[in-house]
């Protein structure tokens, strides 16, 4: 294809946010909900690097934002989520 898939995108997001919210809280989450809005194709042999910050902690709920950047330092996506953090510490 010659370029990455959008599916596999969304995953490496999905990972980079749940990071975000491990770094923040201490404790692991599930995803609730994530957007995504594609910007620009990412090639074959193209870096790709997330850059997540949590927006807001509300209760249990930690709403999550990222920027996905490409090597040139153009944005290929952006991504917003709601994550729950779990009872237990990681």
């Amino acid at each position: 294809m010659g370029f990455l898939h959008g599916g596999m995108i969304c995953a490496f997001a999905d990972s980079a946010l749940a990071w975000a919210v491990w770094s923040e809280t201490g404790k692991m989450s599930v995803t609730i909900k994530l957007n995504m809005e594609f910007m620009d194709i990412v090639k074959e042999g193209c870096w790709l690097e997330a850059h997540p910050h949590v927006t807001l902690i509300d209760g249990d709920l930690v709403h999550v934002s990222a920027r996905l950047m490409k090597d040139d330092g153009s944005i290929a996506a952006r991504a917003d989520a709601i994550f729950r953090t779990l009872r237990r510490k990681a």
